[in-house]
């Protein structure tokens, strides 16, 4: 499903008795308005200049719904155009106003249901200047549930937990779920909400059409400018209606911001370097630990270096195995697989122990179950039995493994972007010095993505985000495992896993949650339908002395460089003029603390 990055621990309320934070009359009606700013009073406008965010590939659809459309960058663009009806303050995790101005959630224990209404803000209109009605949030939601939208995720959250919704009238929409279920006010309050009379297509049509044009949204940004498979470009609005509201305050200081393809991460380094580009993300520890500190452009201050850690769920990474074919659809070759994947050469000879060993699909927090999981370990010689238990007890001529059949232990990792060949390459070699053969092969990003959607793959690695209250059904439920275009990409089916979350969207209890996760977690972990690999719990980035921001650099939830970014910095005017003067000149300007933890003990 999509929510918007503002988003993504609106549940929490729902496992609370009452929600202490918001206002609610007699009527049963809840708002906030008193709420810290999430933007900097600091911040400033002035600056004409315009942002530039690197994508390393081009997205395949600008779709918000479909096959293809669950990606970072795209929703990035989905966030700045479109609304939720409600938000979560990202520092405070706390219900506030978004599209709709007030909202009541009533229970009805004894029938198993609760009913959810909103107030859509009479103010609120599209960039098209027509107004958000009750029939813009029931279309939008009708969308979500059609089949031939090809977007099974959305069918099964939405179909499942809701029925219709209705307009109550113009400005108030009224929706009844199916079930019990902690996780639906999310659901519903979360998406983002289209124009009924854009919307309203059959499926061919709006596949087709909205592959690269935008409904009006209400966002604060509109697109202005594409060039597929190169760069996009939205300008913020001068008539967005919520210019006003609390909760934009001091947020989306940019005027203008391009979306730009560079393919190679080098380049975009060296374009970074030369003033081409605003910030870097840094992915290499040698780079940030060896050479980054050597850089002029670091020593003198011109650039900022930053370490920031904040409270973020992390999401988990590793070899993705489909599990629908061999040889994966045995256990002790998948385990054998994790037992070669050398995570321990990485960690010491490419890593300079920057990062965390995963070994829980909740890593970092207390709803996972890595505590009292046992890491998998680099260990050839158990790998090597449990392949011989397999049935992997000859070699060819080249020293590669084979079954009775003769079917040989090959596989091709298609991968992007060229960076990552130099950790596959130190990987290969244990592999294939244990009798896998493991090819490697560059891909463009659009059609790796593609064939993983398509589930054209043997053996994939894939990094997932993090959401702040786990929805392990998307990843793990049975009935998404033989579908297409969802987060089960390794076909895991297992019914104790189906049972239990089910159990877990009918409980409301929070410490029940997190135990019924570990036990997720705890079965998975067991079933072994990635080779995990590591994780980082903070975010490093270097940046041209030209920003300001916030003392907090990032939000105390914020996962995604960009995001937050766009979301909280500007351009600061004076510091332009500072950093050019000194850069003329060849002078230093103050080199900042390197290490922040600002939300440390918060």
């Amino acid at each position: 499903m999509k929510t918007t990055p503002l988003a993504y621990g609106l549940a929490l309320a729902l496992s609370c008795a009452s929600l202490a934070w918001a206002d609610e009359d007699a009527t049963g009606w809840q708002t906030s308005t008193d709420y810290p700013l999430i933007g900097d009073p600091a911040a400033k406008r002035d600056s004409k200049k315009t942002l530039r965010i690197v994508w390393r590939t081009f997205p395949p659809t600008l779709r918000t719904d479909g096959p293809n459309s669950n990606l970072v960058q795209t929703s990035t663009i989905h966030s700045l155009l479109y609304e939720s009806l409600v938000q979560i303050h990202p520092n405070t995790e706390e219900f506030i106003p978004y599209l709709a101005d007030r909202w009541k959630i009533e229970t009805n224990e004894e029938e198993g249901y609760q009913t959810f209404t909103f107030h859509i803000n009479e103010k609120a209109r599209w960039s098209d200047g027509a107004p958000v009605t009750a029939e813009d949030v029931v279309k939008s939601f009708w969308h979500r549930v059609q089949e031939d939208r090809n977007d099974p995720s959305n069918v099964l959250t939405f179909s499942k937990g809701f029925h219709m919704p209705e307009a109550v009238d113009e400005h108030t929409v009224r929706v009844r779920t199916k079930e019990l279920n902690w996780r639906l006010f999310l659901y519903f309050g979360g998406m983002q909400i289209y124009p009924a009379k854009f919307i309203g297509v059959d499926g061919p049509t709006y596949l087709e059409k909205y592959n690269w044009e935008f409904m009006p949204g209400s966002g604060p940004y509109r697109m202005t400018e594409l060039k597929k498979g190169d760069s996009l470009v939205i300008e913020r609005r001068d008539d967005w209606w919520a210019e006003n509201e609390r909760f934009a305050q001091y947020l989306y200081n940019f005027r203008r911001i391009k979306f730009l393809v560079v393919r190679d991460q080098e380049l975009e380094f060296e374009m970074f370097k030369k003033g081409e580009l605003d910030h870097y993300l840094v992915s290499r520890a040698q780079r940030w630990v060896v050479e980054l500190p050597k850089e002029d452009i670091i020593q003198k201050g011109w650039v900022q270096r930053r370490k920031v850690y904040n409270q973020a769920p992390q999401g988990f990474s590793g070899f993705a195995f489909n599990m629908r074919k061999w040889p994966f659809n045995d256990r002790r070759v998948r385990l054998a697989f994790a037992h070669l994947f050398n995570r321990e050469l990485l960690m010491e000879k490419l890593f300079f122990n920057e990062y965390e060993y995963i070994n829980s699909y909740y890593p970092g927090r207390d709803w996972g179950n890595g505590a009292n999981q046992e890491r998998v370990k680099f260990d050839p010689d158990a790998a090597a039995e449990l392949l011989d238990e397999a049935g992997f007890t000859e070699e060819d001529e080249d020293g590669v493994l084979m079954d009775s059949q003769g079917r040989r232990l090959e596989f091709t990792l298609e991968f992007y972007p060229q960076a990552w060949e130099r950790i596959w390459l130190v990987v290969k070699k244990d592999y294939e010095e244990n009798g896998i053969k493991l090819n490697l092969k560059l891909v463009d990003g659009a059609t790796l993505i593609k064939k993983v959607s398509d589930r054209q793959f043997t053996l994939h690695y894939q990094a997932w985000g993090a959401l702040l209250f786990p929805n392990p059904e998307t990843s793990w439920s049975s009935e998404l495992a033989d579908k297409k275009a969802n987060n089960n990409i390794t076909g895991f089916k297992n019914a104790r896993v189906d049972e239990l979350c089910k159990r877990y969207n009918r409980t409301f209890d929070r410490a029940e949650q997190k135990k019924i996760v570990r036990e997720i977690d705890k079965i998975v972990y067991n079933e072994h339908p990635y080779a995990l690999g590591w994780y980082a719990n903070f975010i490093r980035v270097l940046y041209w002395n030209r920003f300001g921001h916030p003392k907090t650099y990032f939000t105390r939830i914020g996962q995604v460089l960009n995001d937050e970014i766009i979301l909280r910095w500007w351009y600061d005017e004076e510091k332009e003029r500072t950093l050019e003067a000194a850069m003329q000149k060849g002078e230093a300007l103050p080199v900042g603390e390197v290490v922040q933890k600002p939300w440390e003990n918060r």
